[in-house]
Formats: C-alpha cells, structure tokens, sequence
C-alpha cells in the first residue's frame, strides 16, 4: 500500500483519480505512468481496485478527479 501511495505522488494532483487508460492519453502522464511501472508493475491492476478508495489511496481527494487547480491558478499571476 505505501510502494502504491508513493507512486500515486509522483502523478501528483494531475493524475488524481484518473484512470490508467485516461493518464495514458495525456503524453506528460503517459510518461510519469511508464516511470512507475519500471519499477511497480502491479500499479495498474491495483490502480483499477484502489484509485477512489481512500483507504487505500491516501493522495486521491475526493473532489472531480482530474482537475488541474494549480494550473486554473497560474492564471490570476501570469
């Protein structure tokens, strides 16, 4: 369960709560993904289990998955 958190913080707030085949749509998540799997090929099956279930993903929040608020942001100081 930490090996799966630790990997679910290198996605970090992008990845939260997408699914394997949404973060291999996105090329910057495609390759944070493939990094993790190197190391932790299991990932993704678990990923399919425990993605929404914060007992066992403890850096997914339950707002809508998928939202880039660092990103919305960066908008009010460029």
């Amino acid at each position: 369960c930490k090996k799966y958190n630790d990997a679910n913080k290198i996605l970090g707030s992008t990845g939260e709560g997408l699914t394997a085949m949404e973060l291999k749509e996105k090329p910057e998540m495609k390759r944070l993904l493939n990094r993790i799997l190197d190391t932790f090929p299991w990932w993704e099956d678990l990923h399919g289990f425990w993605r929404m279930n914060l007992s066992y993903n403890t850096v997914f929040s339950m707002g809508n998955p998928g939202q880039d608020f660092a990103m919305e942001a960066q908008q009010y100081f460029a």
